[in-house]
């Protein structure tokens, strides 16, 4: 495709608030460094690196929503040991904002999978993205699919002698009282199923009369063994399978709206009859390729700090891949609803695509060089284009765009314009508009910015032309209009100004750039002339003009200035009020799509940034496969985990690439990274020891670079790779050069070259069992029984006035909690392990209550503290114990709540 003029990009390395002095170059505590001079890249052996963060079960887990996943990009799976193993299938297609889960599959022998075993694990592999179950050296299940499909495969092995019967059965839920969640416009048709059975396999379908065209069929086959389908119910199919030690269930789930004619039930034998042919071996390889591909497009190490960053980093690839698994569809991963969930027909939120929400889940998409997930998003309202341009003029009789904060798959404002709390957004278009701008400046794709992001660019900015007022002095100002959700019809909404003061520049130069509406310029510079200033008191922004109006919602509104708008960050005039603006924000962590982390990073603030997602994590990550039983939302705080890490490692979006902006302060901190930045820059730097190595650029268009000095003003070099020329020598805090397309180079101090470091290839050893995040109740896996790891509260033994709270109310940090109001209420829990915590919650509501160790008492502790709640902390232990058997329990004293999140055992 054909290239346009790039705009310059400059690169700023190194942390900005925590910069290395300039006076005598700094040595490395580390000797080696990873850059690969000939690939541009860190030289990364992804298979060992990536399986020190596989999520591991080491005992069966029977809890459907701690539930492991497996997808292929458009159908996932998640499951647990039900009767065999059970797992939940959705297809990110399958109905509107994917409200609706395809359906069960189960897989059960006679004997049980799970009989008679003496060893188990339970692997989710990153890298091959796969769900691997083992009971001793004779059964392995491997869940995979086929990349570029909707089908999805069970593999098994097993070499058990005596094995009487093997039965796969697909099946839904009751859809009798199935309630109208989801942008859905006939319930009744989601309530009908029709199920089929015959020589090619069995299936269920449902939503096969939706006028939208969406619906599905879940259907399966079999390869490598003899079977017979059969219609055990109208909701109910089930596959009879004559035993041998290897085969494959193929399973899909088969969307209306991607099959020819819309017809799902021909399509689901298709894709499974295609499946069966090309056979189990090459579809493993071609499944694994993908994701090994996938994975090769980027780095991130994000390590040390005690094992705490590493779990952060464990949380980033986990995460990476849990929206990538579903994210390659026509239509958005949903925040809430996605591909992954142990819910039935259960949801919430899901009557259309929230912006402020769906942005947490993508836009760390194009830094990690991954644009065509960022593209599935930025699709959604570019495909819509027509109908919200029609009715921008329907409601506001103006000629622009308007985008609905909420909505529908078709570009309907029906969640919108119904909600006291949305319907005078108008900031949203803005955000699109700026999004599609970005897919451009990370692609390169002449195209894509002439015929989708310009148009939605010069609407947005007609849009604010026309809605905003003037007044006697010339002054453009917003006379009304909500400022996000949480402050309503408020005069200079701080989200309209800045969108104004964001999208209008980028307006004048890509309409110069394509010589295109030459007559629009004029207005548009006046416009951002003549625009009133942010609104301020005390040294930082204000959501509106003063006085404040009644808080809606919890929403950190003038910070979005910071991230995701853009305005403001490090080096800019108003720097210190967007750092004060940060710290006086009024809703810190507020909710699961919280981005104070990412903000934080904005604003370089490294240590904030690193306490910011431990936090995040401490509140929202609930269960060992890294979900959250927040009911506000399930994958936003996923998203905003990425957007974070990747901004304190790199930034780009001034068009200033800055290394390790945010990095925390401590000195065991390590970094390493290979992103993408602005203009095609594929970056690669290293961090030891608060020192910044080098840093490698290969351009792959040839923009123009330029540099700030990350070491101050020592002297600096830019050196090509290919030859060694020396391009260039400078002092100077700021310099840059011109590139060549597909050419790497190396920005290093002349006084300590890349080539004083010794080579080295970054490699890790594969996780054996569970993860802990110090100071919380957070953990990846499951660790064996009796092993090291924290133990979910429910596995403890309660008395009757012990309750088990899965809401909000008690236990807002971790809604998995037991609580008692009565005095006397006992509980206990009986481990084996020579150290054990006690952890819960504190808050003005609670009361006192006894521990006992083996009958033993321990302690009273008090659990009741004044102000905000806190959350999961240990608020008692004891350590050096002998390894043997050991029972904790815990007595309330008072009629104040007593409660009980979790423990947490020492082996």
């Amino acid at each position: 495709m054909r290239s346009l003029r790039l705009l310059p990009v400059a690169v700023v390395i190194g942390a900005a608030l925590t910069a290395v002095p300039a006076t005598t170059p700094a040595l490395a505590s580390p000797t080696d460094a990873a850059f690969s001079t000939s690939a541009g890249r860190l030289d990364v052996d992804y298979a060992s690196y990536l399986a020190k963060h596989d999520i591991v079960y080491n005992r069966p887990n029977t809890n459907p929503a701690y539930g492991l996943t497996a997808g292929n990009g458009r159908t996932g799976a998640m499951v647990w040991q039900a009767n065999g193993l059970t797992m939940q299938v959705s297809n990110v297609d399958a109905s509107q904002q994917t409200a609706f889960g395809a359906g069960l599959v189960n897989l059960n022998t006679s004997p049980a999978m799970d009989s008679g075993y003496s060893a188990y694990q339970q692997r989710l592999s990153l890298y091959d993205g796969t769900l691997t179950t083992k009971y001793d050296s004779n059964r392995t299940v491997t869940i995979m699919g086929q990349p570029g499909s909707e089908v999805m495969g069970i593999h098994v092995d097993d070499t058990r002698g005596g094995v009487s019967s093997v039965t796969v059965e697909l099946s839904l839920w009751d859809v009798a009282n199935l309630g109208n969640s989801g942008d859905v416009p006939d319930i009744n048709t989601w309530r009908q199923v029709s199920s089929y059975a015959d020589s090619t396999g069995a299936g269920i379908s449902r939503g096969q009369n939706d006028p939208q065209k969406f619906g599905y069929t879940l259907a399966a086959t079999v390869e490598g063994a003899n079977y017979s389908a059969s219609v055990v119910n109208n909701s109910r199919v089930r596959l009879t399978i004559t035993p041998t030690s290897s085969y494959t269930v193929w399973f899909t789930a088969s969307t209306r709206l991607n099959a020819p004619s819309n017809n799902s039930i021909n399509q689901a034998k298709n894709a499974l009859a295609s499946v069966k042919s090309t056979g189990y071996g090459t579809t493993f390889t071609n499944y694994r390729n993908f994701w090994h591909n996938f994975w090769g497009k980027s780095f991130v190490q994000y390590g040390g700090l005690s094992g705490d960053a590493d779990y952060l980093e464990n949380v980033y690839y986990l995460s990476t891949y849990l929206i990538a698994a579903g994210g390659y569809g026509n239509y958005p991963y949903h925040f809430i609803n996605g591909v992954f969930r142990s819910t039935g027909d259960s949801t919430k939120w899901s009557n259309a695509y929230w912006y402020w929400n769906q942005r947490d889940v993508y836009n760390s998409f194009l830094a990690s060089n991954h644009t065509d997930l960022m593209n599935t998003f930025n699709n959604l309202y570019s495909r819509n284009y027509n109908a919200l341009k029609s009715y921008t003029q329907t409601r506001y009789g103006v000629d622009g765009l308007w985008v609905p904060e909420t909505m529908g798959w078709d570009g309907n404002a029906r969640g919108t314009v119904g909600s006291d709390y949305t319907k005078n957004i108008l900031s949203t278009g803005y955000e699109a508009a700026y999004n599609m701008y970005l897919q451009y400046r990370y692609t390169n794709d002449a195209n894509y910015l002439r015929n989708v992001a310009y148009p939605y660019i010069r609407e947005t900015a007609k849009f604010y032309s026309r809605m905003l007022s003037v007044d006697v002095s010339g002054r453009y100002y917003m006379a009304n209009s909500n400022s996000h959700e949480t402050y309503w019809n408020v005069r200079n909404a701080i989200t309209d100004l800045a969108a104004v003061r964001s999208i209008f520049p980028i307006a004048l130069s890509v309409s110069q750039q394509l010589g295109l509406d030459s007559g629009l310029r004029a207005e548009w510079q006046r416009v951002l002339d003549n625009l009133v200033a942010y609104p301020q008191q005390n040294g930082q922004y204000l959501p509106h003009e003063p006085p404040l109006s009644q808080t809606r919602n919890g929403e950190n509104v003038a910070s979005e200035l910071i991230w995701p708008y853009n305005v403001t960050g490090i080096g800019y005039p108003d720097y210190q009020t967007a750092v004060n603006t940060w710290n006086a924000r009024p809703f810190p962590y507020g909710n699961v799509w919280a981005n104070d982390a990412v903000q934080a990073a904005r604003l370089g603030l490294g240590d904030q940034t690193f306490n910011g997602m431990k936090r995040m994590l401490q509140q929202y990550q609930n269960y060992p496969n890294g979900f959250t039983n927040n009911t506000n939302g399930v994958f936003e705080y996923h998203g905003v985990h990425l957007s974070a890490m990747n901004e304190a490692l790199l930034q780009s979006y001034n068009d200033k690439i800055r290394v390790f902006p945010a990095a925390p302060s401590n000195s065991n901190f390590v970094g390493k990274f290979t992103l993408l930045a602005k203009n095609g820059f594929l970056v690669s730097s290293e961090r030891e020891a608060n020192e910044t190595k080098y840093v490698g650029l290969r351009s792959q268009w040839g923009a123009t670079a330029r540099v700030v000095n990350p070491w101050g003003t020592q002297q600096v070099r830019v050196r090509r790779a290919s030859d060694n020329a020396i391009l260039l020598t400078s002092s100077s805090a700021e310099f840059e050069f011109a590139t060549a397309s597909n050419t790497v180079y190396v920005v290093e101090r002349t006084a300590k070259p890349l080539t004083s470091y010794s080579t080295t290839r970054l490699t890790g050893s594969q996780n054996q069992g569970a993860k802990s995040l110090s100071g919380t109740a957070s953990t990846l896996g499951l660790n064996g029984s009796g092993s090291s790891g924290l133990v979910n509260d429910t596995e403890g033994t309660y008395d009757s006035n012990w309750h088990l709270t899965t809401a909000r109310g008690y236990g807002d940090y971790n809604d998995d909690t037991h609580h008692s109001t009565v005095v006397n209420a006992a509980a206990s829990y009986t481990f084996t392990g020579t150290g054990i915590q006690y952890l819960s919650e504190r808050n003005g509501d609670m009361g006192s209550v006894d521990v006992y160790l083996d009958n033993a008492f321990q302690a009273t502790v008090n659990l009741n503290v004044s102000g905000a709640r806190q959350v999961q902390q240990v608020v008692w232990q004891k350590s050096g114990l002998s390894r043997s058997q050991h029972t904790i329990r815990i007595v309330n004293r008072s009629t104040s709540v007593g409660m009980i999140d979790a423990y947490r055992v020492t082996a």
